[in-house]
């Protein structure tokens, strides 16, 4: 639903800009347009690192873990003689 807050957030900069009123109503409609794109990027990246992180589930088994370990302990021993 990003892309809502990004459509309200180009709205904000059109009524900015085409309607006739004073300095501080434009101002006030671009600092909107200004803070509902940030929050409407933020938003989308979010989502976006969301589908794209890693699964929970585990790479790796208990069972593999304990040989790795085995492993770099051994080798560490070997290089310490």
């Amino acid at each position: 639903m990003a892309w809502l807050i990004l459509l309200a957030a180009v709205a904000c900069f059109a009524l900015a800009v085409l309607l006739p009123v004073g300095t501080g109503a434009v101002l006030l409609l671009l600092c909107a347009a200004l803070a509902l794109l940030l929050l409407g990027t933020t938003r989308w990246l979010r989502d976006r690192a969301g589908t794209l992180g890693r699964s929970r589930s585990r790479m790796l088994d208990e069972a593999e873990v304990q040989r790795v370990r085995e492993a770099l302990d051994a080798r560490r021993q070997a290089s310490e003689q």
